[in-house]
């Protein structure tokens, strides 16, 4: 029995409990409704009773409540009560508008010189009532605290210095407090009007970073329309504003030789209006809460085609079968599958998720914004960004999703590899590439070969003196162009061994004393379609990358490839393996984004520039986007640098991959190990089918054929009687593999 009534005495505790985290848990849900509703509540309160208090103060209504209040203000404010129903409304008014998304705009010292100006008058209407204290009473003239000041200022000045200053209070700060007013009221027109017609603040000045604005039917970013009410307790005060400004460099120091800045393009920086970013977060909340999904949106960026979102999971509450009220943390998984629901909600095309944002404890919600911006290249390089990085080979990537400029050093890369659908805005980021390479050193320090198989965006670059040549588009020409980078390579590699240098900045160091030594430029190789050249000849094309990948860094050579198909066969296992830093534009799958960046993310990109930027130090991917330049930009450059240092390749002169061409039509239908035959029977003296079996370990059929055609190119006699070795007809000097014209100009010459 004792044990049965403990038990039913501890039951009796658990349900009082209960109650009690029951009672407490809707005690706080109103308390939070009521905050949630506070613009309402103040609204309806104030205007009830400005409209009780005039109506009041007129004799139009009587009670037991408004006489004793409309009494009251008579007493105390006399003729001057008539001000406090109109201040009543006023407070009103400007609830309302907050409620409807308007900023509360509240300047205090407006206030003050306000209440300043209402004594003053409260005591010149005193003193027009002749300072009765009677009359002051019943209400009359300024009232008792009309009648109090007028009193206090007449024993203190007397009566005519009294009259000049409450005049003075009246008009100097009424005239000031109006101002301020007026100026409240200016600042809440322009903010109505940018939300309507979708005009952002423009915050520009002389030398600051600047981007021009794009027409929406551009590009297919998110439409401006939005559900513009939302309930209270899913409304933001977030103020674009607030965001820390872009760092311009203090100080940009160029050679004298170098481009000025003024051939770039500039233009003004234009970014969504505070309303729009309240709006999305407040939706975002909302949506997620209507799955029983609770999130806070604690921050928000603005770029210059996103705005990202930093959106805190919540808890949700449970009651336990004990009663207990238990909280869960919201899983990010659980916000990721709701990607499709938050875009149709944001009438938004597409969005991303990142979830975490490295280093930060939340995760990141990117929304395409209304009225996208496009980069320009002249604002970026002028950055902090770009400017702090002393290396020759700085090239300015873009925007972040916080409107930052971003700046990369190709030559810690080494290499880089860009994907993207066609329309992306991959050609267009070769070509700035390209543009800030030249703008950034002189011919003599930096050579560019650049290779465009669909003669489309790199051709506008022929003529520019860092070039080598004229840009190659001719299938045929270009395995020999990738040839003579290897060759170069090589050669590097052996001058470097001479001077005992371990990369090129230190034998440039090291020969800078000697008398006509050769100095080695930087050789910057740009492919615009790798994939026309893997289909073509993949196993050489594959071969020669990524010889040049693993060993061309310290020669001064580096890599800039890009391709519209990231799919296995182009991107190779081994390609991939050697280009660390990667750029990935819109693709069309997620299947391709995990090609080119190993994650997904890629198909969700917007097109025209937005990308994303692996780099070899970060773990993650990069949102930017992208800079934009145009043609005429391009000639600019070009006619500066050919007035500075003129044309150095002449178009007649013969390129340094010539004779490898030409050596690849003599050789085009032979077999692939012909030159090493060549080698092989000169340095032995002598040549037969199992010397070749043994030197090159191929099969007999194979070195029959290659006998044949040695036999064909002079290289080797007629075959001897009796299994005898063949004869070898050439010497050191002789190529047999050189074409006609150069043995006939090497023939004239000797």
């Amino acid at each position: 029995m004792a044990k049965r009534g403990l038990d039913s005495r501890s039951a009796y505790k658990n349900a009082d409990r209960r109650r009690s985290k029951q009672t407490n848990t809707l005690l706080w849900v109103i308390i939070e409704r009521a905050i949630a509703y506070a613009d309402d509540l103040g609204t309806i309160i104030l205007s009830a009773l400005a409209l009780v208090t005039m109506l009041g103060l007129l004799g139009l209504t009587h009670g037991a409540l408004v006489d004793p209040w409309s009494s009251l203000l008579r007493r105390w404010f006399g003729w001057g009560s008539a001000l406090i129903p109109l201040t009543m409304a006023v407070g009103a008014v400007g609830l309302l508008r907050h409620r409807q998304g308007s900023p509360l705009i509240v300047n205090w010292l407006c206030v003050i010189a306000i209440e300043l100006s209402l004594v003053g008058v409260l005591g010149l209407l005193s003193v027009l009532d002749g300072m009765a204290l009677p009359r002051a009473e019943s209400g009359c003239g300024g009232g008792l605290i009309g009648w109090g000041i007028a009193t206090l200022f007449e024993d203190l000045l007397g009566s005519f210095l009294r009259t000049v200053i409450l005049l003075a209070l009246w008009l100097g700060f009424g005239g000031y407090g109006l101002r301020g007013f007026q100026a409240s009221f200016i600042k809440l027109i322009k903010f109505r009007r940018q939300a309507q017609s979708g005009v952002g603040d423009v915050f520009s000045e002389a030398g600051s970073p600047v981007a021009l604005v794009v027409h929406p039917e551009h590009l297919p970013y998110m439409p401006a329309k939005l559900p513009l009410d939302l309930p209270r307790a899913y409304r933001k005060n977030f103020r674009v504003g607030d965001q820390p400004n872009e760092k311009i460099a203090r100080r940009i120091i160029r050679g004298e030789r170098l481009p000025p800045f003024d051939l770039l393009e500039g233009g003004k920086q234009v970014r969504v209006t505070s309303k729009e970013v309240n709006l999305a977060a407040g939706l975002i909340e909302k949506t997620l809460a209507d799955f029983g999904l609770p999130v806070r949106v604690v921050d928000f960026r603005t770029g210059p085609a996103v705005t990202r979102f930093a959106v805190e999971p919540g808890y949700i509450e449970h009651v336990s079968p004990e009663g207990e009220i238990r909280r869960q943390k919201v899983r990010v998984s659980q916000i990721s599958a709701l990607a499709n629901d938050l875009a149709l909600a944001l009438s938004a095309s597409t969005l991303r998720i990142e979830a975490p944002v490295p280093g930060r404890a939340y995760m990141g919600i990117e929304v395409p914004n209304s009225r996208p911006t496009l980069v320009r290249l002249r604002p970026v390089m002028e950055s902090e960004a770009f400017q702090s990085i002393s290396s020759p080979l700085t090239i300015a990537l873009g925007r972040d999703v916080a409107g930052g400029s971003y700046a990369a050093d190709l030559r810690t890369m080494p290499h880089l590899l860009i994907a993207g659908t066609t329309g992306s805005g991959k050609s267009v980021c070769i070509t700035a590439l390209a543009l800030c390479l030249a703008f950034e050193n002189t011919p003599e320090d930096l050579r560019l070969v650049m290779i465009d198989p669909k003669m489309v965006e790199l051709l506008r670059f022929n003529g520019l003196p860092h070039l080598i040549g004229k840009v190659e588009t001719e299938l045929e020409r270009i395995t020999g162009v990738l040839r003579w980078c290897m060759m170069e390579m090589d050669r590097r590699y052996r001058l470097l061994e001479e001077a005992k240098a371990r990369d090129i900045d230190t034998y440039n160091r090291k020969i800078r004393r000697k008398r006509n030594a050769e100095r080695l430029p930087r050789i910057v190789l740009m492919i615009d379609e790798l994939a026309d050249l893997m289909m073509m000849a993949p196993d050489q094309t594959e071969r020669t990358l990524v010889r040049l990948a693993q060993m061309a860094r310290a020669t001064g050579i580096h890599l800039v490839l890009a391709t519209q198909r990231p799919s296995t066969d182009i991107l190779t296992g081994l390609i991939k393996a050697n280009f660390p830093a990667r750029i990935s534009f819109a693709v069309a799958s997620s299947v391709d984004s995990r090609v080119i960046l190993d994650t997904n993310g890629a198909e969700t990109l917007l097109g025209r520039g937005d990308m994303l930027f692996l780099s070899p130090e970060a773990g993650a991917p990069v949102r930017l986007q992208g800079v934009f330049v145009t043609d005429q930009e391009v000639e600019r450059l070009i006619d500066f640098w050919q007035k500075e240092v003129g044309a150095i390749v002449d178009a007649k002169e013969q390129l340094p991959w010539d004779e490898l061409i030409a050596r690849q039509a003599v050789t085009k239908d032979r077999d692939e190990i012909l030159e090493q035959a060549i080698e092989l029977v000169r340095r032995r003296g002598e040549a037969s089918a199992s010397l070749l079996q043994r030197g090159l370990r191929i099969g007999y059929p194979r070195a029959a054929r290659v006998m044949d055609e040695l036999e064909e190119l002079g290289v080797v006699g007629r075959a001897q009687k009796g299994g005898r070795t063949r004869e070898v007809l050439i010497g050191e000097d002789d190529d047999p593999l050189a074409p006609p014209e150069t043995m006939g100009r090497e023939g004239g010459t000797a």
